[in-house]
């Protein structure tokens, strides 16, 4: 029996270790459709890596995303139905924006039966290297949307299980016309309360910017001071349909307005930015006097998480 069992061991000793992959690029695709413009729509190709982009070897040398339309869409710089955008040298998490429109078909169809679903196909098609421009990598979607869906009145489990959707059918249903948080202004903040930088999806800087950093602030404070949590943050607000998620580092506080329900990873992007940020800044914000001159790159955050990645790209 002893022999038997140095035997097992001995074998199980000339095995070789298991050797980890090798790190490469490696990317999951979510599509985000808004529609608060309709028939103007805005797509967000979110093209998320567990990488944070920091390491060379996790890069993408080419990364090619063609999107395919049916007739019932038209997207702005589209050929023959067909969409598309190239990056080079991605890595870490890239957005690519995309804008359309209902096709002049479509709405015909839609104002001729208002009390019909209309829906619009589309196929996504993304091809990626490693960091040397080989072993391309693919993700293959196609998607089916409603464009002119207006929720019914609440329906009970029974009613979805009589639809022959069954109470799982039911929440998917919600699940898949919800429409994703649209990020319209963003606050980057010193924690002395002075506004650093204003960002805004409208192109506008808001009037009353300064006092809104400044509460924020407080804010903050506020709640850290009455709850006894000197190392706590208050990293949330809802005021109607609108949402103020915040991100908090060692010298700043940055701001998130959004209006809409899912958040999308928001949160985690918010912090990305602004660890990089205090990074690129480390010598200036424990003893910042107020000059902006000395932040020349800080519109690269704003552009990131507004408009997508400086490797982004947007028709």
């Amino acid at each position: 029996m002893l022999a038997v069992g140095f035997a097992l061991f001995l074998t199980a000793s000339l095995v070789p270790p298991a050797q980890a992959a090798p790190l490469r690029s490696f990317y999951e695709l979510t599509v985000i459709i808004n529609d608060q413009a309709s028939p103007s729509l805005a797509f967000t190709f979110d093209l998320a890596s567990p990488f944070n982009g920091t390491n060379p070897v996790t890069e993408a040398a080419i990364l090619d995303l063609t999107v395919g339309l049916d007739d019932s869409l038209v997207a702005d710089g589209a050929v023959n139905g067909t969409w598309s955008a190239s990056l080079t040298h991605a890595n870490g998490d890239v957005w690519i924006n995309m804008t359309a429109r209902i096709s002049a078909a479509a709405l015909e169809n839609i104002t001729a039966s208002p009390a019909s679903t209309v829906f619009a196909t589309m196929s996504v098609h993304v091809v990626y290297t490693d960091d040397q421009g080989a072993r391309p990598r693919s993700i293959d979607r196609v998607l089916t949307f409603p464009l002119n869906y207006r929720p019914p009145a609440p329906a009970s489990p029974l009613f979805a299980v009589l639809l022959g959707l069954g109470g799982a059918g039911m929440i998917g249903l919600v699940l898949y016309v919800g429409r994703r948080a649209r990020l319209e202004d963003l606050y980057l903040m010193h924690d002395s309360g002075l506004l650093i930088r204003h960002w805004s999806k409208s192109n506008g800087v808001g009037r009353d910017s300064d006092i809104l950093s400044g509460m924020l602030i407080v804010l903050q404070e506020f709640v850290r001071d009455s709850f006894r949590e000197p190392h706590g943050t208050l990293e949330h607000l809802r005021f109607g349909p609108k949402q103020v998620v915040m991100s908090r580092g060692r010298h700043t506080v940055l701001a998130a307005v959004v209006r809409g329900r899912y958040l999308n990873g928001l949160p985690r992007r918010l912090r990305e930015a602004l660890a990089e940020f205090e990074a690129s800044y480390s010598d200036i914000l424990p003893h910042w006097n107020g000059n902006m001159d000395q932040f020349p790159r800080v519109d690269a955050l704003g552009v990131r998480l507004l408009h997508g990645r400086r490797n982004g790209a947007a028709a």
